[in-house]
């Protein structure tokens, strides 16, 4: 009886231990966050996805609070390259960044997961200097024109030139980052430069004009972005997973809402994009569409185009299954457990509706 009164304790302290460390292995410390872009002379700000409004409202941080865990934010001038770097040298746990780098990485057999949408139907811009004479692409065959090599921006390129009868080859293609294409239209120095919105600051100005809009021709030619997670952190942590997910979904839902649209325009402008630019890229668009998180039947043609294209283009050293890649269970479950599954429509392949059964 006594070794009963003894043991009993002992187990019960054991228990107790045991759960305790139990529970430390479910939190890490620290997450750390990157973003495939970076403000105007480096702030750590990014404009134009759910991710840039969720880092400046802090919703990831909040999310994580009760568990005492610290987000730490990693901007990369580099874009989605400098990001795949950062996953493969696992000093990323999450990241923000476009369709075209996320695919070449996992080819390349980065294990990662895509968990949500983030800034679908992203147009790409065609600029030229204010003044020069080419008002269309046949305009600018055998001039110099920069591309940001390796960003999502390249494959959207590269599927307009095609529907247009062209090809990269059909210019002197220099590869630049923005802020160096920025200067080099300026100067004169490029004939022209595939840029993401910051073209419209350009053409503000008088240093540049848009001559060519992707998305004006179809929603094909436009690019998506998305949060991926480290697959081995999603294995060891999916509570924290499903956390920052539902920061995200809530941010999105934030935005999304009738009215503060003008409040995310304005975070988005403390990357250093005018305000009015900005309102010029989302002109005609819906946020609800373009920031919907759903992993939906558009999503997933979008990101097999991108491996299809991609292989085409030589780009890829290996093969992606997307249905593999893509883990919508997150995103869903949030959907579902904050009341927001009736505000994102789901869309098809085509970019349409689809009918609520």
């Amino acid at each position: 009886m006594m070794k009963s009164r003894v043991l009993l304790p002992l187990l019960t302290l054991f228990a107790t231990g045991w759960c305790a460390l139990a529970s430390a292995a479910d939190a890490p410390e620290v997450i750390r966050f990157g973003v495939a872009t970076v403000g105007k002379g480096g702030t750590p700000f990014a404009a134009g996805s759910v991710t840039g409004l969720a880092h400046q409202r802090k919703a990831v941080e909040e999310e994580l609070k009760a568990d005492n865990i610290r987000v730490d934010w990693v901007f990369f001038k580099g874009a989605g390259p400098a990001v795949n770097e950062a996953l493969a040298n696992k000093q990323l746990d999450f990241a923000w960044q476009g369709d075209l780098p996320a695919v070449i990485a996992k080819a390349g057999g980065l294990n990662t997961k895509l968990i949500t949408a983030d800034s679908l139907l992203t147009s790409v811009y065609l600029v030229v200097p204010a003044d020069s004479p080419a008002k269309t692409l046949e305009d600018l065959k055998g001039k110099k024109v920069a591309q940001f090599k390796g960003t999502n921006l390249q494959l959207a390129t590269a599927r307009t030139l095609k529907a247009e009868g062209l090809s990269e080859r059909d210019f002197r293609t220099v590869n630049m980052e923005f802020s160096t294409m920025s200067s080099a239209l300026a100067s004169k120095d490029i004939d022209g430069a595939w840029m993401p919105a910051q073209a419209f600051d350009l053409q503000a100005a008088g240093v540049a004009r848009i001559i060519y809009d992707t998305r004006a021709k179809s929603p094909k030619f436009t690019r998506q972005g998305h949060v991926l997670v480290d697959a081995a952190f999603e294995q060891k942590y999916p509570a924290v997973v499903q956390k920052v997910v539902d920061a995200l979904v809530k941010t999105a839902a934030w935005a999304t809402t009738p009215g503060n649209e003008e409040a995310a325009l304005a975070l988005w402008a403390n990357a250093g994009v005018r305000i009015e630019s900005l309102r010029a890229e989302q002109e005609g668009q819906s946020f609800i569409r373009r920031y919907s998180p759903r992993i939906d039947e558009f999503f997933i043609d979008r990101y097999r185009a991108t491996v299809t294209e991609s292989r085409e283009l030589g780009l890829l050293r290996g093969d992606v299954e997307v249905k593999d890649w893509v883990e919508p269970k997150y995103v869903n479950n949030a959907l579902e457990r904050l009341g927001f599954k009736n505000l994102w429509p789901e869309y098809d392949a085509n970019n349409q509706p689809k009918k609520a059964l």
